[in-house]
């Protein structure tokens, strides 16, 4: 909802720029809440977090999106040569940061949740390939020329308000990286 950023990190109040119409809807959602709240006096939290990533992710989301594609021996589509970059926060991390702010009882508040995992979707990408112990150059496995319109060069946010709370976050994104690899290759439903 922000938009991108190229160096440091949004934080909960800075001013919601959305890149593109799908991150647009989710920015409108957030001031139909708030509109509510202060029309209505309906409770609310908001939550923000980043690139999510888990076994069970909707198939056309990045990961496994790259994974259906190696496993059929298609090249992986990689918008923008690769080099946006993304933080990635496991679907664990984002649950357990919905329920501590709720076991405390917070309302009328807007939360960042970011993971611990910074990096190009090229190298994530490079990664996957090497996991599914694909031989050769990486590149040979990827379709560098996808364009998305309205492609963000950088997410980032600072969710020190939400540390404030006591959560951080825990997985680490290569040993889960693995786990999912594993599993899709093992149980991809096309």
């Amino acid at each position: 909802v922000y938009g991108d950023i190229v160096e440091g990190a949004h934080i909960e109040d800075d001013l919601l720029k959305p890149s593109n119409p799908y991150s647009a809807t989710k920015a409108a959602a957030d001031m139909l809440v708030t509109a509510w709240a202060r029309t209505y006096g309906v409770p609310y939290i908001i939550v923000r977090p980043t690139n999510n990533y888990g076994i069970g992710q909707y198939t056309e989301k990045f990961i496994p999106h790259t994974i259906k594609h190696l496993s059929l021996g298609k090249k992986a589509p990689l918008h923008d040569l690769g080099l946006p970059r993304r933080t990635w926060l496991h679907a664990s991390d984002t649950a357990a940061a919905v329920i501590r702010i709720i076991e405390l009882g917070v309302v009328n508040e807007t939360y960042n949740i970011s993971g611990n995992y910074e990096e190009q979707n090229l190298v994530v990408a490079k990664k996957i390939i090497k996991l599914m112990g694909l031989k050769g150059e990486p590149e040979q496995y990827l379709d560098l020329g996808v364009k998305r319109p309205g492609q963000d060069v950088r997410y980032a946010i600072n969710d020190n308000k939400l540390k404030m709370l006591g959560w951080y976050a825990k997985a680490d994104f290569d040993e889960e990286l693995k786990k999912i690899v594993k599993y899709y290759t093992k149980n991809f439903e096309w």
